[in-house]
């Protein structure tokens, strides 16, 4: 049992590094924590603009065509892959 859950979280832990290299480095989850908690945020100032417009276009280009046009539909788990492709891939 405990060598089942062993080789689960490794493969689990695993498979997400190679997706996602970034996902064991700090920088990759202070750009999810600014993605998170900005998301709906409008910008008041010039600086807050430009911070605004760097993660937006982080965003996008880390998105195929097909996404952007579907984007109004995007479920939880998409959201969930245009986040982690915009801060854990290098």
């Amino acid at each position: 049992m405990t060598r089942n859950l062993l080789f689960t979280f490794f493969g689990l832990f695993g498979g997400l590094w190679l997706v996602w290299p970034g996902i064991i480095s700090n920088k990759g989850w202070e750009c999810t924590k600014d993605i998170v908690l900005n998301a709906d945020q409008k910008p008041t100032d010039s600086q807050s603009f430009l911070k605004d417009l760097h993660r937006k276009l982080k965003i996008t280009t880390s998105l195929s065509p097909k996404t952007l046009l579907k984007s109004e539909k995007l479920g939880p788990m998409d959201k969930f892959r245009v986040v982690g492709d915009a801060c854990f891939r290098f």
